[in-house]
């Protein structure tokens, strides 16, 4: 019995009969099949990981554009008085795990907690401080502030994370001669109780790209007319 293919793609014995595919023909098919899947699957699976990554990408943006506007919000209003130890600015340069740590210290005028939870106060002390991350390879941010730091009180401080995963903070004052990373600088006569005229601070994320910012602090060089209680005297 002879079997022919016909130009339907169908295949016939020589009486006309159909016979279905052959093992050839199916076995086409099914690598066809198999390569469009793969190819499908390669786009979805390349699709997917785009996606993961420009979302932890965003957030890592989001959380240093948040920290920096913070830190800058908070040295606009940073103040100090050499006549009150207590309200020093004070900054020191650190490393953990080999990557660049400060810790920054000063106080600050703040509009009172909307929120009614505590006492109303319009000055603040603010520490910014790093921890080792979870992995133990990256540092996270921190940010504590207590309220009425002028007088002896016993309000428990308030104390929050401010961005993780970095791979360095760095925090560079300027007398307006020269920059230093630790505040009081080496020359401490001439700047313990008084304020930097320009601070810079850096936070690198986990890829390690810089994200700067330099500010000029309003109150710096006005040290000796804050008072005690936080008010200035008018000229």
């Amino acid at each position: 019995m002879s079997v022919s293919i016909r130009r339907d793609g169908l295949t016939r014995n020589s009486h006309g009969e159909k016979c279905g595919f052959t093992l050839v023909e199916v076995l086409l098919a099914l690598a066809i099949l198999s390569t469009v899947l793969t190819l499908l699957l390669s786009a979805f699976t390349g699709a997917g990981r785009g996606l993961d990554i420009l979302t932890e990408r965003s957030g890592e943006f989001r959380q240093i554009r948040i920290g920096m506007d913070r830190i800058g919000a908070d040295l606009m209003g940073a103040f100090s008085s050499p006549a009150v130890e207590t309200a020093a600015f004070t900054c020191r340069a650190d490393q953990f795990s080999g990557k660049p740590a400060s810790t920054l210290v000063f106080t600050a005028f703040a509009l009172p907690d909307a929120t009614g939870v505590r006492p109303a106060t319009d000055i603040v002390k603010i520490r910014y401080f790093p921890k080792v991350g979870s992995d133990g390879k990256t540092i996270d941010l921190y940010r504590e502030q207590s309220d009425m730091p002028l007088i002896e009180n016993r309000i428990p401080t308030t104390e929050s994370r401010l961005a993780s995963g970095l791979s360095g903070f760095r925090v560079e004052m300027s007398s307006g001669e020269k920059w230093t990373k630790d505040w009081p600088s080496g020359d401490a006569g001439a700047t313990k109780g008084r304020l930097p005229k320009k601070i810079s601070f850096v936070l690198t994320d986990s890829r390690g790209q810089e994200f700067r910012r330099t500010l000029f602090l309003p109150l710096a060089g006005q040290e000796p007319s804050i008072l005690f209680s936080g008010k200035r005297v008018g000229k």
